[in-house]
């Protein structure tokens, strides 16, 4: 007898499909599914490389255990019928399994603790790795005499999938065996869809995300720990994106705890999320601070850009003080790049202060000095107090020389604050001189400056400023005096240029000289010789002698006849020759004489003079 239910065809058709489905979408894989398409009669064959094959020691003429209609029937087995899978399904890489199968029953069975003749049953059991036949821990025991087992249906079963549900496993292999029992003719067990899904059923373990408010969208399978399997589902506070990744907006959806499950059936397994959003911190923007090596402490929070929020905490070189504040001071602590931090992980924001220490340097200590205004030239650097640094720059009212040294010369530049740099900007290091330049004028007038040996005298008139003390000298070897305004003799014996110096002093003993020429000079030497003279004793004319004769110091004459013979002489500058020889011989005859004259000027200058002289008479 054929039977052909449409129907349950197509429940059949629609059930494979939707397992199919199912399976690609829960991470659940079919290693061996037995759907008893073969030709009626069949009782043995090969499903995913599996054979498998079926015995009914009991059955009568009319009684079966074979394929009929699309299904594995049983029809009045008298006893045991088995249905077992003779080859090995591979399990290696099976976690979990799952094994199923459609179940109906047609007819009106008897449940179990009825007599031996009349109880129906269905058994199921496993063997994983030939370790023995195991029934499922869903079985129940059926009592009476021909049971006494551990069964899965018995009594009038309406069609059904039984499933053994979620079996851990690590084992390798795995067998199958499907018993039925029936009595009567009119008694029928249908089993179909024989199915073992092969699960990795590992949703890992729970994970915790704190996400900041404006982060970019996680996907809440990264935060998974262990080593789950994808292609799970997740459920929670919203709808997450990205299918089994769970992409999760913080911007846009709710924290809370979110469950991610894998596998299908009773093989699920599923691991959680907590999210938690973290308000977003403010630590400010990255600056760069140049501070002095002798600069005073300084907070760094203050140099940072942007609106920083306080609380945070700062790291670096140094331990900074302060707290928040990240006192930094140049002079103890180590420059370097100092983060500051605010907030806490993941949602902490963090931003740099670079410090750079750049060296002040030392340019010496203040000082004022006073200088005359004829005093030497001197290095401003060597006035400077304790111990500046060179290679220093000078300012001031006048420009000075010699690089760092800065040299000074009071005689042409101007007094006042001079500085003196050292360093690199914002870092320079100064100090200052104060110079003072004090000094007196020193002048005089002379009345008169140009002087006869016959009247040397000169007046001084003192016009020197600033000035208390003086010292003047005239040149001319006498001694030095105090006076203000002196009066002086020069030498009068002879003519000569003499330079008087006046040295003015003021109350700081600072000095300064004037000088000037006086000039004593000889007047010119005045005289005429007379050529003729008549000495005749008439008083007129009767001597021989000089007609005049001014500012002659000395005379020397020797006059000689026309022989050569001496007639006169004389060494007097008013000599008189009365004609006579020697004046006291004879007269000497009219004719003329020659004479040789030697004169001395008041400056010890000699004039000689040769000539004649007439006598008349």
């Amino acid at each position: 007898m054929v039977r052909f239910n449409t129907s349950k065809f197509l429940i059949k058709v629609s059930l494979i499909a939707i397992l199919l489905l199912a399976s690609f979408h829960i991470n659940a894989q079919i290693i061996f599914q037995e759907t008893f398409s073969s030709p009626d009669g069949t009782t043995a064959g090969t499903a995913n490389g599996v054979d498998w094959s079926s015995s009914c020691p009991a059955c009568l003429n009319n009684d079966y255990w074979e394929v009929k209609s699309g299904v594995f029937e049983a029809n009045d087995t008298n006893g045991e019928a088995v249905w077992k899978t003779d080859t090995p399904i591979d399990i290696s890489n099976c976690g979990l399994l799952e094994i199923s199968f459609d179940i109906e029953s047609v007819g009106t069975m008897e449940a179990c603790g009825t007599d031996c003749n009349s109880v129906d049953w269905v058994r199921f059991q496993y063997n994983i790795d030939g370790t023995g036949w195991v029934d499922p821990s869903n079985s129940y025991y059926c009592s009476g005499t021909c049971a006494s087992i551990n069964v899965i249906a018995s009594d009038d079963v309406n069609l059904t999938t039984y499933s053994t549900g979620c079996i851990p496993t690590s084992g390798s292999s795995l067998q199958l065996r499907i018993s039925v029992q029936c009595w009567a003719s009119s008694e029928y067990w249908q089993i179909d869809n024989i199915t073992v899904n092969c699960n990795s059923s590992n949703a890992g373990t729970n994970g915790v995300l704190s996400i900041c408010s404006t982060s970019n969208p996680s996907n809440l399978f990264d935060q998974l720990g262990g080593n789950p399997v994808n292609g799970g589902t997740w459920t929670g506070p919203s709808n997450l994106t990205g299918g089994f990744l769970g992409i999760f907006n913080p911007t846009t959806m709710n924290a809370g705890t979110f469950t991610y499950t894998v596998g299908i059936g009773n093989c699920q397994e599923s691991s959680n999320v907590t999210v938690t959003i973290e308000n977003n911190n403010n630590a400010g923007n990255d600056t760069t601070a140049d501070l002095c090596s002798d600069g005073i402490p300084i907070n760094l929070f203050n140099l940072l850009g942007g609106n920083p929020d306080n609380n945070g905490t700062w790291t670096g070189p140094s331990n900074l003080s302060g707290g928040d504040a990240g006192t930094f001071s140049p002079a103890t602590m180590n420059p370097g790049t100092f983060t500051y931090t605010v907030g806490t992980a993941p949602c902490h924001d963090s931003s740099k202060v670079a410090v750079n220490i750049i060296p002040s340097g030392n340019a010496g200590e203040n000082e004022i000095i006073y200088l005359c205004n004829n005093s030497p030239v001197l290095n401003l650097f060597d006035e400077l107090g304790g111990n500046p640094d060179d290679n220093g720059i000078w300012t001031g009212s006048s420009s000075l020389s010699s690089g760092n040294l800065g040299t000074f010369n009071p005689a042409s530049m101007s007094g006042g604050v001079y500085t003196y740099t050292v360093g690199i900007s914002p870092c320079e290091n100064s100090a200052t001189i104060s110079i003072e330049i004090d000094g007196p004028i020193a002048n005089f007038t002379a009345n008169p400056t140009v002087l006869t040996i016959e009247n040397t005298e000169v007046e001084f008139t003192n016009e020197s400023q600033n000035s208390t003390d003086y010292i003047w000298n005239f040149g001319d070897n006498s001694s030095n005096t105090n006076d203000v305004n002196p009066i002086h003799n020069f030498p009068d014996f002879k003519s000569g240029t003499y330079t008087v110096t006046l040295t003015a002093y003021d109350a700081n003993n600072c000095s300064e000289s004037h000088t000037a020429s006086i000039v004593v000079i000889a007047p010119k030497i005045e005289y005429e010789i007379p050529n003729i003279f008549t000495p005749n004793e008439d008083g007129e004319n009767d001597l021989f002698k000089l007609i005049s004769s001014q500012n002659t110091k000395s005379l020397e004459i020797v006059i000689v006849n026309r022989w050569g013979n001496l007639v006169f002489e004389s060494s007097k500058i008013n000599f008189e020759w009365n004609g006579k020889v020697k004046n006291n011989g004879a007269y000497c005859t009219e004719g003329t004489y020659f004479f040789k004259i030697k004169l001395t000027d008041l400056d010890g200058k000699e004039i000689k003079e040769n000539g004649f002289v007439q006598i008349a008479k």
